[in-house]
């Protein structure tokens, strides 16, 4: 058997340049198996010498791009041993098996080297929810940006590149339903030959009027809002109501100096709706320089484009409850301290002033940050950076009837990181609010999950997609989570009382699920104002005066030395409190948005709690820096500190890069940002608003520790 390849950095030519085309060599197979690299260890438990058999070993990685999902999967034998061969090239390794912490690895690969690595598992609690990958057909390219049903059950996804393609229900087979689009971004399938599909400059309707199973009608619904040629700009959706209204939003574009608006749709108005007035640049250079960039908007049955709220920055999940109601979730920056999720009423303003300038009512008006402040609507639910994710998703309620665990209801959303969240909302006075909850990280769950759709099944689809923020490494895609039947230890519901808060569990607890001194309690704000995202401000202790567990075991009331409006509880349960089962929590944490009272108070009164002074800075700790990182900084700057050419980043390891410099020149650079290099646009933001600093301190001290720049 003889196969073609091309191989780069070999010690022979294997290639050359004829006429501008590049002409490889045919080789035996012999031949090209020595070229590849061998990698081989064995898989251990981490308490213990004993292997670990049957272990997946997958190793992912571009130049693996003519392989399903761009990556080799082995499972190790009863010795607990591997053995991969791949070509040169970068790749990540990753070792999972049932019931054990996940790890993964960064490798350089040369040609015809020789690897051992070894790996010990550490055993972790085990989720009843299980993480697939779905096999796509090799022509899919695997930037999924949508996910929908259709009625009768099939399967539908869009992707970036302008595709629609479809799983036929039931059964496995894959078809191109649609081609040729400008990056979609959203969809919902309300029949097998008719679909609504949100891609950059409109809403197309895609219909299959022949029964051949693809679409030959591509008809614009609506297109009434300005687009430009910015890099990074996007049109999000898509979601319906009853009566057949569609949802969508327009995010505000990149505007660092211009250079990036090669073209426009529309009016153009790049001025500031509120000039900025502090000290340096512009601190976020996210822009409404088009008609109704960062809105979102109603489309009738009809086609008809209602501007229906403003003040957004990045509005990338929209979902509509089952009560009908619009939901979008925002992402922090410039007037967004951190992520949200907002029940959106029409005509309501939600803290971005740069869209205000195409509001009829305020866009000739100059107005103060505290006018603002009154104008703005808060969010229901503040999802606070770094332990919630960064960019959230697409909101959808789990309205599976049971068949996704004791969560019926309540709503479901991803990250751009990999974490699955869970809200349960309430309604307090009229108005929503209610509780967050990390629901999955990690655990076989990729970066990019955008889109979400629960299937007949019952289970989650998630669209998976990072082009354009951070590097894909192959990670690209769909994938499924399912419920065992297994019930989970959790926290089920989090709802505000009188005196505190009223606490249900999915299991009958422990006596020590009673013990006040098992909970704590702190309460914070975020500041509105127009630099990027904020700290936790007036952050206090609250104590808590009574822990009470019913007699059904399940239900807990909390009560609290003080209670009030406009804060963020946190709620953080002590690992010592088990079910009755013996069973620690899956997730100990959950943030309350108290917005108002029971009574409707919005606004705080007299406090009697006191803030802690703060604590004398100590030297950075790069045990705790390293949590910082991977909650705030490895989504760009990549885990193994290489950082991507793609979003801008640097790469740490580089002879001459970043740490070469002095500690007081990077504590700076991190604590007030850093303006790009020409021809670079990306601006460094600034984390003096978002992280304290001794946490900088300790981020850098990670760094410093990690990652240690090659020698010249």
């Amino acid at each position: 058997m003889r196969i073609f390849v091309f191989i780069r950095q070999t010690a022979r030519w294997l290639g050359c340049f004829a006429g501008g085309v590049t002409v490889g060599l045919l080789l035996t197979a012999a031949e090209a198996s020595a070229q590849n690299a061998r990698i081989s260890g064995r898989v251990r438990k981490a308490d213990s010498d004993a292997p670990i058999a049957r272990a997946i070993v997958k190793i992912e990685g571009p130049t693996l791009a003519n392989r399903e999902n761009s990556l080799i999967s082995q499972k190790t034998n009863l010795q607990g041993r591997y053995e991969l061969q791949v070509p040169l090239g970068s790749y990540d390794l990753w070792v999972s098996a049932p019931d054990y912490e996940e790890v993964k690895i960064k490798l350089e690969v040369a040609p015809g080297a020789v690897i051992e690595r070894d790996f010990e598992l550490r055993p972790r609690q085990r989720s009843p929810y299980h993480i697939e990958t779905l096999k796509l057909p090799q022509q899919v390219i695997r930037e999924i940006s949508g996910v929908s049903f259709t009625p009768k059950g099939s399967l539908v996804v869009t992707n970036r590149r302008g595709e629609v393609w479809v799983r036929n229900y039931p059964g496995e087979q894959w078809h191109r339903f649609a081609s040729g689009l400008y990056e979609g971004f959203g969809l919902v399938a309300m029949g097998e030959s008719d679909m609504m599909v949100i891609q950059r400059p409109e809403l197309t309707r895609l219909r299959d009027t022949n029964g051949d199973g693809i679409a030959d009608v591509y008809e614009t619904v609506a297109d009434d809002w300005g687009i430009t040629g910015s890099y990074h700009e996007f049109s999000y959706g898509l979601a319906r109501d009853k009566a057949g209204n569609l949802y969508s939003s327009s995010g505000l574009c990149s505007f660092g100096r211009g250079v990036e608006l090669p073209w426009v749709r529309g009016p153009l108005k790049t001025a500031q709706f509120m000039p900025w007035g502090g000290p340096g640049p512009v601190p976020d250079g996210h822009r409404s320089v088009a008609l109704y960039q960062g809105w979102a908007f109603q489309i009738s049955p009809t086609g008809r484009l209602i501007p229906f709220a403003s003040g957004f920055r990045q509005p990338l999940g929209v979902g509509v409850s089952p009560q009908d109601e619009l939901f979008i979730s925002d992402c922090p920056g410039a007037w967004v301290p951190t992520s949200t999720l907002t029940h959106v009423e029409k005509d309501g303003f939600y803290g971005h002033a740069d869209g205000l300038k195409w509001h009829p009512q305020y866009k000739d008006k100059k107005m103060t940050i505290e006018e603002l402040a009154a104008l703005r609507r808060p969010p229901s639910i503040y999802l606070p950076r770094g332990i919630m994710g960064s960019s959230p998703g697409q909101p959808i309620w789990d309205l599976s009837g049971g068949k996704f665990g004791p969560f019926s209801g309540q709503v479901f959303l991803g990250d751009v990181t990999d974490l699955l969240m869970r809200v349960d909302l309430e309604k307090v006075a009229g108005a929503y609010q209610g509780a967050a909850f990390p629901f999955l990280r990690g655990q076989g769950l990729r970066i990019g999950g955008m889109h979400n759709a629960f299937g007949p099944d019952g289970a989650l689809y998630i669209a998976q997609t990072v082009r354009g923020w951070m590097p894909t490494e192959g990670n690209e895609g769909i994938q499924r989570v399912a419920w065992s039947g297994e019930n989970p230890t959790e926290i089920q519901t989090l709802r505000l009382t009188d005196k505190g808060f009223a606490i249900r569990f999915t299991e009958t607890m422990g006596d020590s699920a009673g013990d006040a001194k098992n909970y704590q309690v702190r309460r914070f704000q975020y500041n509105y104002h127009p630099q990027d995202g904020s700290l936790r401000i007036k952050q206090v202790d609250v104590p808590i005066t009574l822990a009470k567990l019913q007699s059904d075991g399940r239900a807990l009331d909390l009560e609290l030395l003080e209670l009030q409006p406009s804060y963020i509880y946190e709620v953080v349960v002590g690992k010592n409190v088990l079910s009755r089962a013996g069973r620690p929590l899956l997730n100990l944490t959950g943030y309350y948005t108290l917005n108002r009272l029971k009574s409707g108070e919005t606004k705080p009164g007299p406090s009697r709690l006191v803030a802690k002074a703060p604590e004398a800075l100590r030297p950075g700790d790069p045990t705790r820096g390293e949590e910082v990182f991977r909650l705030n900084c490895m989504v760009c700057h990549q885990a193994d500190g290489k950082g991507s050419a793609q979003v801008g980043t640097p790469d740490y390891t580089k002879p001459g890069g970043p740490l070469t410099k002095t500690d007081a020149e990077l504590l700076a650079i991190i604590t007030d940002g850093k303006l790009p290099t020409p021809p670079g646009v990306l601006p460094m933001p600034p984390f003096g608003n978002v992280l304290q600093e001794q946490a900088i301190r300790d981020v850098l001290s990670y760094l410093r520790k990690t990652f240690q720049p090659s020698a010249p």
